[in-house]
């Protein structure tokens, strides 16, 4: 959804919707997001609220892992000056602005980069995943491999010690 930066800035709006996007083997789908814009001397206010539902290989076997969150993001948003050049030292008053070129807001893409960031680090299929074999490849969820356990000789003397 595209949006005007100038009618934006001329009186509160809100907006809402579903959206969905994929890079290959991993996907998401924003089950609802609603992005309210409050004009302010800086440029707009954007609050987005949004909940969101992906699939994605999980990192220890590869099988698809599927998982759901929502999230919730306040974006200060201006117009890039004409007077910037291509590199520009930023200042720490920069930092918190997204700064947009023209006149047009790209909902969307504020969501899915807003999604992306609340994203989990790991994505596994379940916490008792066992992963793939380290020698042979196999999926040690499924069946079990025939490879011997190589194990650092470095950690060989820690066998000897018993438990009390």
């Amino acid at each position: 959804m595209k949006l005007s930066f100038k009618e934006l800035s001329l009186e509160p709006a809100s907006f809402n919707g579903v959206y969905s996007f994929e890079d290959g083997d991993f996907k998401v789908g924003v089950t609802g997001y609603q992005a309210d814009f409050v004009p302010t001397d800086a440029g707009l206010y954007v609050d987005i609220r949004f909940d969101y539902e992906f699939t994605a290989p999980c990192d220890r076997c590869l099988e698809p892992a599927k998982g759901f969150g929502s999230g919730r993001s306040g974006i200060q948003l201006s117009l890039q000056p004409e007077e910037v050049k291509d590199e520009t030292e930023l200042g720490d008053d920069d930092m918190g602005i997204v700064y947009i070129e023209g006149d047009e807001i790209n909902l969307e893409e504020l969501v899915r980069q807003e999604v992306i960031y609340d994203l989990p680090v790991r994505m596994v299929c379940g916490d008792d995943c066992k992963g793939l074999c380290p020698q042979c490849g196999i999926n040690l969820n499924i069946s079990k491999c025939k490879c011997d356990i190589i194990t650092d000789p470095r950690w060989t003397v820690l066998k000897d010690i018993k438990k009390d």
